[in-house]
């Protein structure tokens, strides 16, 4: 299941570092559901180390020391189970291990020790815990910036959702909600011969669903480091929608396993940093030419399936991606062929989703009105059905050390995301460059956000050109002089540095990911790198 949030319905939200108008889930939706909470007095509360735009506009900003968004939520939790605060009938009969998980978090995280992990004053943790749990809807949620680059660990996620569990606001009005994982679609089943059932038996590049990661579907980071190293057998590298040479975090080694993979072949629209470097080029059409299917927006709470529809006939001689993958199964012949039947992509669409299909092309997007919280009785994929709480993500899993260190590099670098800027796949469009403001980003040079008294003690001035180094790399930026971002933080924003596309966009500023190193969290095998340890020196 994937996770939704009834945010239409709750009274208190409280957000460790998602950035709910920075362009977080469904940025439409988010936009509307932050406008209804001033209308109905909903409280946003925004937890986070720089004041960025979402805090700002929220109730209460609190700031905090990054990284440590786990031991806040689980003071909070410490209050909640000492104060016996919590939803009694749901944590009683519908949860797992909760004693023992409750035991590790009233031994360990007292409001007087987590504030000096924290820096979150104890009186504060105790009066947010309280007006939690007394809340009639209120939900928790995580997830910084707008989500997309995750940099929460497991024991983060669990501790932020053990709030939602002893609130009781799981599968509940105004709560975060189970949403089925169907996709809409009714594949046919494939034949599988020997080379596909033995491929099926393989255990992924990644490690994704090993023993050490069950829970993980997919190890983007791993991937590249085992393609980077030589020690998968990797010949042949497609790449659709993505842009791992930029968006992918130490891009010079992501570069570099590029340039081991012997065919890297690429179906992007646009000449980006990625499709630079491959080694054929199969261009899809944009996304203004094609029919693009989305399904399921990050934290809807309702199944929700859009189509894009073409406005325009492909200006270029370009080909869907759809249709090339459909081609190249025909080419290829047998089973291969078998499993991809339709003659186009547009057939294969309209086959697979069935009854869906007229609704999608009519009003552009199908959602399952008769959709609901699945309750608490028997909803969670797990073995007994309940809730669990997981004492290891306290006991087993440590906050996650970024790289660096604090000798050689007494800052923290930490990236913030901005709706003015692209930090996905395809670069921002020249009209969104020009309305980023000259404290961001000035002719070529980019801006960092650093606090009046950090820059003080480093002699560094409002304007000032000064060389930010980390472990990963180094880049010269101006300093912005930032009341909103803590002291001994450095604030860079996504989006920038870009090689490629235009004369509106390389060239401008630096890419913060050259900066950042990934770090492996040991519970998910995902990357989890809020941050890295950096200085800032006078150019």
């Amino acid at each position: 299941a994937r996770a939704g949030f009834d945010f239409a319905n709750s009274d208190f939200v409280l957000s460790f570092g998602s950035g709910i108008i920075e362009g977080w889930g469904s940025s439409v939706h988010m936009f509307q559901a932050n406008s209804s909470w001033k209308d109905k007095g909903v409280k946003l509360v925004q937890v986070e180390p720089r004041l960025s735009n979402t805090a700002a506009k929220s109730d209460r900003w609190v700031p905090i020391n990054p990284g440590t968004e786990a031991d806040l939520a689980l003071g909070m939790c410490h209050v909640i189970i000492s104060e016996s605060l919590y939803n009694k009938t749901f944590v009683n009969y519908y949860t797992d291990g909760f004693d023992k998980w409750a035991e590790a978090v009233l031994g360990g995280f007292a409001p007087a020790e987590v504030e000096k992990t924290t820096g979150v004053d104890r009186s504060l943790i105790v009066s947010l815990a309280r007006r939690f749990a007394r809340s009639r809807y209120p939900v928790a949620v995580c997830g910084k910036g707008q989500g997309r680059n995750r940099a929460e660990s497991m024991r983060e996620i669990a501790a932020v959702h053990a709030l939602n569990a002893l609130a009781g606001s799981v599968n509940k009005k105004g709560g975060i909600w189970a949403v089925p994982q169907d996709d809409g679609f009714e594949w046919p089943d494939p034949e599988m011969d020997a080379v596909a059932a033995a491929g099926m038996q393989t255990q992924r590049f990644d490690d994704a669903g090993s023993d050490a990661f069950a829970d993980s579907r997919y190890l983007l980071t791993r991937f590249i480091n085992k393609a980077a190293s030589g020690s998968v057998p990797l010949e042949v590298l497609f790449v659709a929608e993505a842009n791992p040479c930029y968006s992918l975090q130490d891009t010079e080694s992501v570069k570099k396993a590029f340039e081991r993979i012997p065919l890297v072949v690429s179906f992007s629209s646009f000449m980006d940093e990625t499709a630079a470097l491959a080694d054929l080029l199969l261009p899809n059409h944009v996304y203004l030419e094609r029919y693009e299917d989305v399904v399921q927006a990050h934290g809807m709470p309702m199944p929700i399936i859009s189509l894009a529809k073409p406005a325009v006939k492909p200006q270029f001689n370009t080909r869907h991606l759809g249709d090339t993958v459909i081609a190249m199964a025909g080419k290829l012949g047998g089973t291969v062929a078998g499993a991809f039947p339709w003659k186009d992509y547009e057939t294969c669409l309209a086959e697979t989703l069935g009854d869906k299909w007229g609704t999608l092309v009519k009003q552009g997007f199908w959602v399952d009105d008769k959709f609901s919280a699945p309750g608490w009785g028997g909803a969670f994929e797990t073995a007994s059905g309940r809730f669990t709480f997981s004492g290891s993500h306290v006991t087993s899993y440590p906050a996650v050390s970024i790289e660096g260190d604090p000798g050689s590099f007494p800052l923290t670098l930490i990236p913030y995301d901005t709706m003015r800027l692209s930090s996905g796949p395809v670069g921002s469009p020249p009209f969104l460059v020009k309305t980023v403001s000259d404290k961001v980003l000035k002719k070529n040079t980019g801006f960092v956000q650093v606090n009046p008294k950090t820059a003080r003690d480093a002699g560094l001035s409002e304007g000032g050109k000064a060389v930010l180094t980390t472990p990963a790399g180094k880049a010269t930026v101006k300093v912005h002089l930032y009341d909103g971002i803590m002291p001994g933080l450095v604030g860079m924003p996504r989006g920038l540095g870009h090689t490629a596309y235009d004369r509106f966009l390389a060239g401008k500023g630096s890419n913060v990911n050259e900066l950042l190193s990934p770090v492996t969290d040991p519970a998910s095998g995902l990357n989890v790198a809020w941050g890295i340890r950096a200085k800032l020196t006078k150019a």
